[in-house]
């Protein structure tokens, strides 16, 4: 009887935390800001959620346009927050305009998206599309 419910138990965590995963609402994540490291040859870009960002076995991964972003930490340990670190000349070359996505997990065929408006096969994943990339004037 104790196998039985402690199986039952493990399965509700891991139901829960599926859910949870799937949960987070599409307009909880925002592009936040940029800004340079003080090597200053590493951009900073800030993206929060008015929620909490999940902590698992999955990374999270950046898209703009056709560039795959995979390197990131959450600044102080806080789950509300992911800093993408980006050397200053990818940054410098990623195109005015290009599609924002954040992914929660890392998909091959989405490292394969060249970013133009006509792809349709669209990403695999939990997702969410943060808008057009606009520069900003690096700053410490």
């Amino acid at each position: 009887m104790r196998l039985l419910l402690f199986k039952g138990a493990i399965l509700f965590f891991g139901l829960s935390l599926c859910i949870s995963v799937q949960a987070q609402s599409d307009d909880a994540v925002q592009y936040n800001n940029v800004s340079l490291d003080d090597d200053e040859e590493t951009v900073l870009l800030s993206i929060k959620t008015t929620e909490s960002f999940i902590v698992g076995a999955n990374r999270y991964v950046l898209h703009i346009g056709g560039t795959t972003l995979m390197q990131n930490i959450h600044p102080e340990g806080r789950l509300d927050e992911i800093v993408f670190l980006i050397p200053k000349t990818t940054y410098q070359a990623l195109e005015k305009g290009a599609e924002i996505v954040l992914v929660y997990g890392y998909y091959y065929d989405n490292s394969l998206q060249d970013g133009e408006e006509g792809q349709v096969s669209g990403y695999q994943g939990k997702h969410w599309k943060l808008g057009p990339f606009q520069p900003q004037e690096l700053s410490k």
